[in-house]
């Protein structure tokens, strides 16, 4: 099992936390922090699903074995299945306590996640902040499945949430799959708001991020930078699952969020090419498609860079301008990934993935296509409604 529904359209991230009786000791009130520290890892913990459980066998027990640091908080706010309400958590150096208790509340709604990134900023104020997201994930689909409230958060919700909170994000992290997706990063960029994306193309394991070796480094020296510590939690998330030899597809990548935002005219005169000749080299793309990586659980997400890198293989592609913009995207692509790691049979991921559907995945999903941003800025819809036709 996966941190993705098996169902169609039911991926999501969660963050779950369960208590520990005889661990923990729950308080009622929480004033903010007088003293910005260098460092807050907020997470939003989404366990009001089947995740709900391992939160208590993976994540927490992870978290704990962070060493205590007075240059990083470590904070969570948790929803689960079991019990009613939220519950705001403070983790450090072995021991976990319950500072504050809200309401029941919805986490696959937008303004829930606002809401989040507004109170852990507000309580616990830094110079950087890291937003990790915990639950199924499934790309530009959403993240967050609230199984209680029916909901979960989409890109435009997304957008929405960072930017009525109005706080600098330096990482926004995903424990959750397939959330390393261009129309994920695209639309981060949007809010002006998000540093650095960190999440995976595939699959996610139950065993989620560890923790322990990922904030490790950040805890020791809280002077890392949030490029540092983004290539730390790839570092780390490598260290954990390189050994385990099942783990085959994992993925793990840091992306540069302002340079996919700051370059999107590149990533459009792709798109643009790609479309001006598809009446040409329709068959091309096919044959490109079979040789690049596709995404082992979502049926034709590829990998945008690999893609790019067997178009470029075809010599029967003439079309100087579709090579040049395929040329620029993959070198913007490869620029933008900060670091990236895989298991042996995701070793041609390169960091970012592009929906590229057809036949019974663009009739269900198409329409829902139409409200991610780059979808439309970049006519990528355009591109497959004209190929699927």
């Amino acid at each position: 099992m996966y941190r993705r529904y098996a169902a169609p359209g039911l991926g999501v991230l969660v963050v779950v936390l369960v208590l520990m009786p005889g661990i923990c000791v729950a308080w009622h009130a929480r004033g903010a922090d007088a003293t910005p520290t260098p460092w807050t890892y907020a997470l939003f913990v989404n366990g009001d699903n089947d995740l709900e459980r391992y939160w208590e066998e993976y994540s927490l027990p992870a978290l704990l074995r962070i060493p205590a640091s007075s240059g990083l908080k470590i904070v969570a706010v948790m929803d689960r299945m079991s019990t009613q309400g939220t519950e705001l958590i403070e983790i450090s150096g072995g021991t976990w306590q319950v500072v504050n208790t809200y309401p029941e509340m919805n986490f696959g709604d937008g303004a829930t996640f606002s809401w989040f990134i507004t109170e852990v900023s507000t309580l616990y104020p830094s110079t950087n902040l890291a937003v990790s997201a915990w639950d199924h994930g499934y790309a530009w689909r959403y993240f967050s499945n609230d199984q209680t409230s029916v909901d979960r958060i989409t890109m435009p919700e997304m957008q929405s949430a960072i930017q009525t909170a109005g706080v600098y994000i330096d990482i926004l992290a995903f424990d959750c799959c397939n959330m390393a997706s261009i129309e994920v990063v695209y639309q981060a960029s949007l809010t002006n708001l998000v540093g650095i994306l960190v999440g995976s193309e595939e699959t996610i394991p139950m065993d989620g991020f560890p923790y322990d070796l990922m904030l490790t480094p950040v805890a020791n020296d809280p002077a890392r930078t949030p490029a540092q510590v983004a290539v730390d939690l790839v570092q780390g998330w490598a260290a954990y699952y390189d050994p385990i030899s099942c783990y085959t597809t994992v993925n793990l990548a840091a992306i540069d969020v302002a340079m996919i935002g700051q370059n999107a005219a590149v990533l459009q005169a792709w798109c643009n090419a790609m479309y001006a000749d598809l009446s040409i080299y329709i068959r091309n793309y096919k044959t490109a498609l079979a040789n690049s990586y596709c995404c082992y659980a979502t049926y034709y997400t590829i990998d945008m860079a690999d893609f790019g890198d067997a178009l470029l293989a075809d010599t029967k592609i003439k079309d100087v301008a579709l090579r040049t913009a395929t040329t620029n995207m993959i070198a913007l692509v490869d620029n933008a990934v900060l670091a990236v790691e895989s298991g042996w049979m995701a070793d041609s991921c390169r960091g970012v993935t592009l929906w590229w559907g057809v036949k019974s995945e663009w009739k269900t999903y198409s329409a829902a296509y139409a409200e991610v941003a780059f979808a439309v800025d970049m006519n990528w819809r355009t591109f497959l409604a004209a190929y699927n036709a």
